[in-house]
């Protein structure tokens, strides 16, 4: 099967023609090229290779290539490191059509030594909220490590829908609510860019439009965690009752195309509260015939 039979792009919930796609904005065209990177290709790849056929495979991985023929078309770059990503997929499906075996590598995982294993605790455990920060200045080189931690966390899909905003100023700050004082601390917002998930029909409700706040989620719990790791003080703040809209207008968001989940706010800790104790393990687990939750069906 060669490039030009294929004339749609089908997603779980949407299809596309070639023109449809050389419609999109840069960002709604990047989502897309990083869905079908993924599940026309990354997903059934390992697959594959795991039971070689040893023959080509027609048409693998082409709805990936269109895509990304019409953003060469457009001249965006392919410098980006997720562009390089999808490009390195694409070669290997190139490969699959041939019939033959691409190498990408097969790093396994090597479980930590004792003593990597003793700050992986040390950060897990150790992490608490801190409400209260001194009046020292947080330099931009941590909130930007703290921000990368976020960047690093599991996003559905590979759509790279995770934003983020910086709050130093106190009539910033302000803007959103709160139950506990911010002053001296620096608030980084965490929303989401609307348009990656709606190309590919994630945000319908037969469809899985939560996944949006858990990247956010999982974006904010990375980067508590960095911020720890760092000598700072950190606590998870959630929006309420339109303050995300009031904060959106203040901003001069586009709410079209951004919408807030959460934030967090980092400073110097000026006093550090003695962490919470959890539950024996077993009260979080649930197994059959458990008597706290068992219906007698």
């Amino acid at each position: 099967m060669t490039q030009r039979e294929i004339t749609k792009v089908i997603t779980g919930f949407k299809q596309y023609t070639q023109d449809d796609v050389r419609q999109m904005d840069e960002v709604t065209l990047r989502g897309l090229l990083h869905e079908r990177t993924h599940h026309n290709i990354e997903v059934p790849l390992y697959s594959i290779l795991v039971k070689w056929p040893n023959k080509p495979i027609a048409g693998f991985g082409m709805q990936a290539q269109l895509v990304f023929d019409v953003w060469r078309e457009k001249g965006y770059t392919e410098d980006d490191p997720d562009i390089k990503w999808c490009k390195m997929y694409l070669a290997a499906a190139a490969k699959v059509r041939e019939g033959v075996k691409p190498d990408i590598g097969d790093p396994q995982p090597e479980p930590f030594s004792a003593e990597e294993m003793k700050v992986v605790h040390k950060l897990l455990w150790g992490r608490h909220s801190v409400r209260d920060w001194i009046k020292k200045e947080v330099p931009d080189w941590m909130i930007n490590k703290v921000i990368e931690a976020g960047i690093a966390a599991p996003i559905g899909c590979n759509l790279d829908e995770v934003r983020f905003i910086v709050l130093k100023t106190e009539e910033e700050k302000s803007w959103c609510w709160s139950d506990i004082s911010t002053e001296n601390a620096v608030i980084i917002v965490i929303g989401y860019e609307k348009r990656p998930t709606a190309v590919v029909g994630q945000d319908l409700p037969q469809a899985v439009p939560q996944n949006r706040g858990f990247d956010c989620a999982a974006a904010g719990d990375h980067m508590l965690l960095m911020a720890h790791a760092l000598g700072l003080g950190g606590c998870w703040l959630s929006h309420r009752g339109g303050t995300d809209t009031k904060f959106k207008e203040k901003w001069g968001l586009n709410d079209e195309n951004i919408d807030i989940s959460l934030h967090i706010a980092i400073g110097w800790s000026a006093i550090v509260p003695v962490k919470s104790s959890r539950a024996p393990f077993d009260y979080y687990m649930i197994r059959k015939g458990d008597k706290r939750y068992n219906t007698g069906g």
